[in-house]
């Protein structure tokens, strides 16, 4: 006969939620979703009449045979989970799991080496690893009197550790409620290695990693010192539409012009009816900060409901020629091919792809084609795709299948957006700068970027008054880092520093075309060690490497190098350019 898992959950939950509500954080139906799969895993078919919920609605004949089941299969149960358990783990970790299970699975029922004491307002004290108990352990009492009760029942009712069984039936209902919740309890100990074996395609851990690489990303934006976060400020975007002919309200057609979308990027991605959008934005207008700001916003609704779209994010300037789109969200989800294709179908996923115009430009039509080829083959999914403004040129619309790709083009910060970020991001300097943009139109205009703007708040905080011009801006700020790293770190030559990162910005941009990434083996030490050849530089590269990263000025994704915004690699080929002329004007 088929148990019906459902109603039986829902009675568990029922009768024991005041008790598990004790516990903070403790989710139930996350619980009994794996206690129930750990039943059906191993085939526990007697707790098919072991579970009478709910129990007033039983005889007492039927609750004391439920009873005197769950004792005997408490064991059972807990026995299931080592097994399923040591399977799967090994080393330091195995050796725990056993020492727990030896006193609590009575894989060897010796009761002088249980420690279980019912004190101190029901805290179970306890010689268990610190890697799964320290101190105090919910659910003592319980906990004490299922052991206790097992022992006695399995004794044939013989007075075991201070208990006998008792025949009154609201005692009887209690000791049913203290094996479930023992059980529910011990799962929910080991929920973390139980769900990779019982849900082999569970992404919780995915989306936690999601969630956790956001303070990676944030602290990447710009590094001020004191300050690791940057917190966001919603972007604006208005539509760009191909016929952009004036019309009017006396026009016959009138109605069935489309007009112009705008709004916040997350609003208009849940309004448009389109699975497909595309953003653009000058350099250092906030789109992969936007993306990633929405990834990170997905990863944890998902986390809460796993009905919602599952984000993935991937910054374009990392593919290389090697690379298939298709393989790496694959690769980038970490399960089984199959399932991931199928979730893929169904439209699943959120996918996120940052800077078009950051590829490499020997490999850009082979990947623009794979973006096509993904959002034609499975066009359920929701794409949303950045890039600068020359980067795309609706090469993602498909006549033959009626796809046309709304664009919407990100509008540089008003007023009211400026002051938003320096009340977030630069509460110190606020009031000067915003004084400072109120009279002076030119300096508002440089500073409607994010980026912009940001480096203008850490070079205030240093100095004090605020540059002349932008690229001086720029130029202050990069050595507002050597500065601060200098004081940290006695051998830190920032002259040698910036010369190699001069070098490197032009010879990227000039071999890519942009700032896409590049391997450290092939690409980026041989640049650097032509300069260094050329200059007779004393300097370790590897070492410089890392303080380049370290500075947040390079970053690396799997072993692909690239400057942490386009902004920088800019400036960087800029000053080259610069000094290789002047350098030339003084040779003549």
């Amino acid at each position: 006969m088929q148990i019906n898992w459902t109603n039986i959950k829902a009675e568990i939950l029922a009768e024991t939620k005041d008790i598990l509500q004790t516990e903070p954080n403790f989710n139930a139906d996350e619980v009994l979703d794996l206690f129930v799969k750990v039943i059906e895993k191993k085939q526990l078919t007697e707790f098919k009449g072991a579970l009478p919920f709910p129990t007033e609605n039983h005889t007492g004949i039927q609750l004391k045979t439920a009873r005197a089941t769950l004792a005997v299969k408490f064991e059972t149960y807990l026995k299931s989970i080592y097994e399923l358990l040591s399977i799967e783990i090994e080393g330091e970790l195995k050796v725990c799991l056993v020492d727990f299970f030896k006193r609590f699975s009575l894989l060897q029922p010796n009761r002088d080496s249980f420690m279980f004491f019912d004190k101190d307002d029901q805290t179970l004290v306890s010689l268990y690893p610190a890697v799964y108990f320290q101190g105090k352990m919910p659910f003592g009492k319980e906990l004490k009197m299922a052991y206790d009760l097992r022992n006695a029942i399995a004794h044939k009712g013989k007075l075991y550790g201070n208990i006998e069984p008792s025949n009154n039936l609201e005692t009887v209902i209690s000791d049913i409620k203290d094996f479930v919740i023992a059980m529910l309890f011990i799962t929910r100990q080991f929920k973390k290695e139980l769900i990779p074996i019982l849900n082999p395609n569970d992404l919780t851990d995915y989306l936690q990693k999601q969630r956790q690489l956001f303070k990676v990303w944030q602290s990447r934006f710009v590094h001020i010192e004191g300050r690791e976060e940057f917190a966001e400020v919603e972007l604006y975007a208005k539509e760009v539409l191909e016929d952009t002919e004036e019309t009017n309200e006396d026009d016959e057609n009138f109605e069935d012009i489309k007009v112009a979308r705008e709004g916040k990027i997350d609003e208009l991605r849940k309004r448009i009816t389109e699975k497909q959008m595309v953003i653009l934005g000058e350099v250092g207008m906030g789109k992969s900060t936007t993306l990633q700001y929405l990834h990170f916003k997905d990863a944890q609704s998902a986390l809460q409901n796993k009905h919602l779209p599952i984000p993935i994010y991937f910054e374009l300037k990392n593919l290389t020629d090697k690379d298939n789109l298709l393989q790496k969200i694959i690769d980038r989800i970490g399960k089984d091919q199959d399932f991931t294709i199928e979730m893929l179908k169904k439209g699943r996923f959120s996918i996120c792809l940052d800077g078009l115009n950051e590829i490499e430009k020997n490999i850009k039509a082979k990947v623009f084609t794979q973006i096509k080829n993904l959002i034609s083959d499975y066009p359920n999914n929701f794409y949303l795709i950045t890039s600068r403004p020359q980067g795309y040129n609706r090469e993602f619309d498909d006549v033959l299948q009626n796809r046309n790709t709304p664009v919407f083009v990100l509008q540089k910060m008003e007023n009211k957006q400026i002051s938003e970020f320096l009340e977030k991001n630069g509460k110190k300097v606020k009031d000067y700068i915003q004084a400072e943009i109120d009279t002076n139109d030119r300096l508002r205009k440089i500073v409607q970027t994010p980026l912009m703007l940001l480096m203008l708040i850490a070079v205030v905080e240093k100095e004090g008054k605020i540059p002349t011009n932008k690229a001086l801006m720029i130029a202050k700020f990069m050595h507002s880092l050597y500065d601060r790293e200098q004081k940290q770190i006695i051998d830190f030559d920032k002259d040698t520093c910036h010369l190699l990162l001069c070098y490197l910005g032009y010879q990227t941009r000039d071999l890519t075309g942009s700032n896409s990434g590049l391997d450290r083996e092939e690409y980026i030490l041989p640049i650097l060690e032509e300069r260094k050849k050329q200059l007779g530089l004393p300097v370790n590269l590897l070492d410089f490497l890392r303080k380049a990263l370290d500075l947040n000025i390079l970053v690396n994704d799997d072993n692909q190098y690239s400057f942490t915004h386009e902004q920088y690699q800019e400036y960087y080929a800029a000053d080259f350019l610069m000094q290789f002329k002047k350098l030339q004007k003084n040779e003549k």
